[in-house]
């Protein structure tokens, strides 16, 4: 898939398609971010015409978004479409999280119609067992050519690119984490609704802590994990099903095995009921077989998993 990147940048870790700046540090503040990224340039309403004959008529129901640097049209829009300015991104995020928010990627793509800036919150996940951090990331991200909401949310989507801001976005869709703000009023007068939003989202990270210091908490023999397996990928009733689609379950269970053995994503939690959650979640997105890529997409950033939740309830019920 094309990256349609234009120009932007990341701190330290180099963007997936090689392109952008790739800065030591954060940038101090959002002004300084937005000279890195590139973004210093503003969208501009402008009058929309069609020709009728020899004359152009300005229609009265659309206009048009350009950049103000180099005039290119970024798209129609109606005629009660209202900017959200490159100025006001980090201004947004500074509020949210606070002066001093660090800025960890930034840019436009499509040629300025959809730009975004992602930092994150300087309060670190520490899950028992793992010797690792995880910063939660804030994303806003904001569309120039009336195809797409202006809006933040938390995501797990270090976003770079066209691809990487359409997978925030459509997270913050499936998950209903996020607060948009209407291209027809005031930003900044709703400042306070979104710290509200993201205050919720800081309650939903200490609750999935809480929830994993529960399940790290259980151990996991092998007994227990047998009995998890065979619930988490169950078999019918003995007679009722062929050869076949019994090969293809103990395949799916050898699968299942190797992740909660063998992969990263259990390291540290192995032998408790988070290694059993962490080896389900990597088998239902990456693991199980899919008919093609929009299948894959659609269970893994789309829509709702449901054996997830069902996971947690296996795990608990041991």
């Amino acid at each position: 898939m094309p990256a349609y990147f234009d120009t932007g940048f990341s701190v330290r870790q180099p963007m997936w398609h090689g392109e952008g700046l790739v800065l030591d540090d954060y940038p101090t503040d959002w002004e300084d971010a937005r000279v890195k990224a590139g973004l210093t340039w503003e969208p501009e309403l402008r009058p929309l015409y069609h020709k009728i004959g020899d004359d152009f008529v300005a229609l009265t129901d659309h206009q048009v978004v350009v950049r103000d640097d180099t005039q290119a049209p970024l798209g129609p829009v109606s005629d009660t479409f209202g900017l959200v300015p490159n100025r006001v991104m980090g201004e947004v995020i500074e509020v949210i999280l606070g002066l001093g928010a660090k800025f960890e990627t930034a840019g436009s793509c499509k040629g300025g119609a959809q730009v975004w800036a992602v930092a994150y919150l300087d309060e670190p996940e520490v899950i028992c067992g793992d010797d690792t951090e995880t910063y939660p990331f804030i994303a806003f991200l904001n569309s120039h050519n009336g195809e797409g909401a202006c809006k933040v949310l938390p995501t797990s989507v270090r976003v770079v690119c066209w691809n990487t801001y359409q997978a925030a976005s459509m997270e913050g869709d499936r998950t209903g984490r996020q607060f948009v703000f209407r291209h027809t009023g005031d930003v900044l007068g709703r400042i306070d609704e979104a710290k509200a939003a993201m205050a919720g989202v800081r309650d939903e990270f200490k609750a999935w802590q809480e929830l994993a210091t529960e399940l790290f908490g259980m151990k996991i023999d092998e007994v227990k994990f047998n009995h998890f397996v065979s619930d988490f990928i169950p078999a019918p009733p003995e007679g009722t099903f062929s050869d076949r689609v019994r090969d293809n379950i103990e395949e799916a269970r050898s699968i299942f095995r190797h992740i909660y053995m063998d992969s990263l994503t259990t390291d540290g939690h192995r032998g408790t009921g988070l290694g059993l959650v962490d080896a389900a979640v990597e088998y239902l997105d990456h693991a199980r077989g899919y008919r093609n890529s929009d299948t894959y997409l659609g269970r893994t950033l789309l829509r709702p998993e449901p054996l997830k939740a069902k996971a947690v309830a296996l795990v608990r019920g041991l």
